[in-house]
């Protein structure tokens, strides 16, 4: 009524109006009189009454929710809860249920019990065995008291409960409105609880969100929280390494670190501390093995401890990790990597080297999408303000990378790859006149859970550079892009060597670029 009541109150302020004419000379019958404000006043008026009836018809007309006390809720209320009129009692995890047949039915895993298939489906009790530890008491009560609800709420710390009893059952809708809740609550917290379900109860495209959001957050975010990334189980982690997708912070060799730290949270369980402490213990811990070999050179993933980090490790990109002097001295003085991986990995890096120098790869050129994911070199870092608040932002990432030095920029929601020929920089600089490159750069917007709101990436590109030759890699939504943004960078700088046919022992033809 507050519009209605706003429209009368204008009628009585002109009324008001009136009076004060009144003071001056008006008769005390105009004032109830309409007709004496003058015909423009009148028309006024008749508008104002005129919209308060047609506001008045709207709000007669407009139908109004008011919650009662519904069927359901009756229902939920006087069968279930009070079990009036039971025909069967189900009895599990040391509790009885009296319920009903017809409702319970809805359920196929009771629909065949009841069928007659079963020796319990003419019994008046039926007693089921929960093998599954994750399902609590109260998650079977929630699950079985949705069969007599037309919706119903369930918490996020029960929502594991609830998919495995609802799972049990074969109760689709409330196994889709778990799977809602879970999506909705993604974070660090959660995100590994969250995988582990859905792979034991076969949520496909539940372990595919929990994935991404690792994906992206791996490496800038799970550092801060040991206890969370200590959850990640072998075959999880493995397949992160391997993704192209990952939001690799930094260079490279920010994964062996990562999966340094890891490997000694998995192995001390009890351990508590700050993240900051948690990478230098991890250090510490592993230099320490290494001095205790008494002489004899031993590495850590052929020991019978490492046997289950053995895949993970296997996926790493070891050619990526050689290109900084510190990084080399920290691989070898660490001892976790057998000198037997590395020493194939040498002969592919300097061999590439050579065939860049002599101009016989100038770079690659139309490499399918299985060859790039699995050669490109993953790096990245985080945007924390728009060009337009602290200026231009440039960077190029630190180490050797098969003489091109490699500049982007960020300016204006847009992203640059420039090939830099300086003589300000002091690093060995191919001069070749073109120098190919394929690239990929993706770029992520986020909100307080970590969860990804905006993705925009410029899939797989090649560019052609010559010496000092700039290239747009990626224009960004001005209205979308949120701060802070991760950005992640995937190149191939050179043709690769090794190929599945050589893998698997046959010839490999060498293919000279123009």
């Amino acid at each position: 009524m507050g519009a209605v009541s706003s429209r009368l109150a204008g009628v009585v302020t002109g009324e008001g109006e009136n009076q004060h004419n009144l003071d001056h000379g008006s008769s005390t019958n105009d004032l109830g009189n309409p007709l004496a404000r003058g015909t423009k006043r009148r028309r006024e008026v008749e508008e104002d009454i005129s919209t308060c009836n047609q506001e008045l018809e709207r709000l007669l007309n407009t139908p109004k929710k008011k919650k009662l006390f519904t069927t359901s809720q009756y229902i939920y209320e006087n069968l279930f809860q009070a079990g009036r009129d039971s025909d069967v009692t189900v009895v599990a995890l040391g509790r009885s249920w009296n319920l009903h047949k017809l409702y319970l039915s809805q359920s196929p895993y009771f629909s065949s019990m009841f069928s007659g298939r079963w020796s319990d489906g003419c019994k008046d009790s039926v007693n089921i065995n929960i093998v599954d530890p994750i399902i609590t008491l109260d998650a079977l009560h929630t699950t079985l008291g949705s069969l007599y609800q037309d919706e119903i709420m369930v918490e996020p710390t029960e929502v594991i409960p609830v998919l495995a009893a609802a799972s049990l059952f074969t109760l689709e809708g409330l196994i889709s409105q778990c799977l809602v809740i879970m999506d909705e609550t993604v974070n660090v917290q959660t995100v590994v609880r969250y995988w582990e379900a859905s792979v034991q109860y076969g949520c496909m495209e539940m372990v595919r969100t929990c994935h991404d959001w690792l994906a992206v957050n791996l490496l800038s975010h799970l550092p801060d929280h040991p206890a969370r990334l200590r959850d990640i189980p072998p075959a999880l982690m493995s397949d992160l390494v391997t993704s192209p997708d990952l939001f690799v912070m930094q260079t490279e060799f920010s994964v062996y670190v990562l999966l340094r730290l890891w490997v000694f949270l998995q192995l001390h369980p009890a351990w508590d501390g700050e993240p900051q402490e948690a990478v230098l213990q991890s250090h510490k811990y592993f230099q320490n093995l290494s001095q205790a070999s008494k002489g004899q050179t031993e590495y850590f993933l052929e020991q019978e401890e490492a046997q289950p980090y053995l895949p993970v490790f296997r996926n790493i990109r070891l050619p990526h990790l050689i290109n900084h002097h510190m990084d080399v001295a920290m691989l070898v003085s660490d001892r976790i990597v057998p000198d037997s991986w590395m020493s194939s990995t040498y002969y592919a890096r300097w061999m590439t080297l050579l065939r860049l120098d002599s101009g016989i790869d100038k770079g690659p050129q139309d490499l399918d999408e299985e060859t790039f994911n699995r050669e490109c070199l993953r790096c990245g870092r985080t945007l924390n303000t728009d060009g337009f608040v602290s200026g231009q932002h440039m960077w190029r990432w630190t180490g050797f990378n098969s003489g091109l030095d490699l500049i982007v920029t960020y300016d204006s929601f847009r992203l640059t790859l420039k090939r830099n020929i300086a003589t300000d920089h002091e690093a060995l600089t191919s001069t070749h006149k073109k120098r190919h490159v394929s690239y990929r750069v993706t770029v992520v917007s986020m909100n307080d859970q970590k969860q990804p709101i905006y993705r925009e990436t410029s899939g797989i590109k090649q560019a052609s550079l010559g010496k000092n030759e700039m290239v747009t890699m990626l224009e960004l939504d001005p209205v979308m892009t949120v701060f802070p943004l991760l950005l992640s960078f995937n190149f191939c700088v050179s043709t690769p060597l090794i190929t599945p046919q050589m893998e698997n022992g046959e010839e490999n033809v060498d293919i000279e670029n123009e």
